[in-house]
């Protein structure tokens, strides 16, 4: 099955700052960049989209001998 670390605070931090994401246009207003340190295939960007802060990420597996999961992550702030 393997297993993938996510970090969270990329998107947590993006979208803390922007607020009601609803007030703005689309746009990136963050990211997780690929490094040594993460299993990332690609950078992984925050952005707005549609009035909902959202982001994509492209993760290999770990602990398995291959696979890779994509994931849409999509903040919702509590009302």
């Amino acid at each position: 099955m393997g297993e993938a670390d996510i970090d969270l605070q990329p998107l947590i931090t993006s979208a803390m700052a922007f607020g009601d994401a609803g007030m703005f246009d689309d746009m990136k207003i963050g990211k997780w960049l690929k490094s040594n340190d993460n299993a990332l295939i690609e950078d992984s960007i925050v952005n707005i989209i549609d009035g909902k802060v959202r982001q994509e990420i492209a993760i290999k597996l770990q602990n398995v001998e291959c696979g890779e999961i994509y994931l849409e992550l999509e903040w919702m702030p509590n009302q």
